[in-house]
């Protein structure tokens, strides 16, 4: 579905990824894990065309999406939701939403697709008519991720989306990812919860220092001496 393949890129004359092949296979949950600065969501950035490889190439579904702006990535069905959660705080809840359904399927469907992330997220609902800044960050990150939701992926890219939650909070965050799996969207999710998040995912790869420097199954990556050294504090 997603691949890159040995790409570099970064920010004015300073490269951050340096050669990153990564894969996202249709109907996964992938995983990217690695310490703060190690290039994670600089990698989120450049598959969603915020920034431009100045090597290497991305192909989603077997087409080159290099150098194509961000609003054409999300037409072709990438959808991100932001570590900085970039909402409209003077807006309500649902325009917030409503701001979501950018494709053309997304915007005739989207009176229904507002009907179903309110089924998801009880609390949107409560608040539809309310200013998104006015939420806790917790209704915040949901809001989120229901706005990412309305514009109906068919890869979901999640950059820390517990990062400053609540701890029932986050098990809420990973209960909706689960559910949206289930629905049939494939899911790429940097996130710092590393055994929660590896639990969950069909694969996952280290990124230190902007390079992969491992790659299996979740499972086999929790069970990693390495891993479990630097990321789960044992």
């Amino acid at each position: 579905m997603l691949e890159l393949d040995s790409v570099r890129a970064g920010y004015d004359q300073i490269e951050i990824l340096h050669g990153v092949d990564l894969r996202v296979d249709e109907g996964e949950i992938v995983a990217l894990i690695g310490s703060n600065g190690a290039g994670k969501t600089t990698t989120m950035r450049t598959i969603c065309g915020i920034l431009s490889p100045t090597a290497g190439s991305i192909t989603f579904r077997g087409e080159s999406i290099d150098d194509e702006p961000p609003h054409d990535i999300v037409r072709r069905g990438i959808v991100q939701v932001p570590e900085d959660r970039d909402l409209f705080t003077d807006m309500t809840v649902a325009d917030n939403l409503l701001l979501g359904a950018q494709t053309k399927t997304a915007i005739s469907n989207r009176e229904e697709n507002l009907t179903e992330m309110y089924e998801l997220f009880p609390r949107l609902e409560e608040r539809k008519n309310q200013r998104a800044g006015t939420m806790s960050g917790g209704e915040q990150q949901m809001l989120t991720l229901a706005r990412a939701l309305m514009g109906e992926p068919d890869l979901l890219i999640l950059d820390e989306p517990s990062i400053g939650l609540a701890p029932q909070l986050v098990e809420e965050v990973f209960d909706v990812v689960r559910e949206v799996h289930e629905q049939g969207i494939t899911v790429l999710m940097v996130e710092q919860n590393v055994q929660q998040t590896l639990r969950l995912a069909d694969r996952g790869y280290v990124m230190e220092n902007g390079r992969i420097t491992m790659s299996a199954t979740g499972t086999a990556l929790l069970e990693d001496d390495s891993v479990i050294e630097a990321y789960l504090g044992v």
